[in-house]
């Protein structure tokens, strides 16, 4: 293993350091405690004081018999499209996993292609001016 060596002044001020750094960690727990007695005071205060008096704002609710909920409450979101009495069947069922086939590039097929004719087109042909003897 490497090790590492200090001379005195070097660790004197590793010391100092650490000693500052307790130092801002004690003060910031200080203050802290004071915020948290400070917020516990603000608390106890606001449940000591009546919350509200006067009249209400809005309609008055009508007085209708409590009807019991079920047990289990209202389920969210879908319903499920299977009904319950299929899915035990569905737990007996084995699945079998099948090994996926490699994709294989498709041979490209050969095209049979016959000769070009060439297109007929308007030959041109050149003038050839006589030679008349003089």
């Amino acid at each position: 293993m490497k090790t590492v060596k200090f001379n005195e002044e070097e660790i004197e001020l590793l010391v100092a350091l650490y000693e500052d750094e307790l130092k801002e960690a004690g003060s910031y727990i200080d203050k802290l405690q004071q915020t948290l007695s400070k917020l516990k005071k603000q608390a106890e205060s606001a449940k000591a004081e009546p919350t509200r008096t006067g009249k209400k704002r809005g309609r008055k609710p009508k007085n209708q018999p409590r009807v019991s909920k079920p047990i289990g409450g209202k389920k969210r979101g879908r319903k499920p499209k299977m009904q319950e009495a299929l899915k035990p069947e569905l737990a007996k069922i084995e699945v079998k996993k099948v090994a996926k086939k490699k994709k294989v590039r498709k041979p490209k097929k050969q095209v049979v292609s016959k000769p070009k004719e060439p297109k007929l087109s308007k030959v041109e042909i050149p003038v050839i001016e006589e030679i008349k003897p003089l």
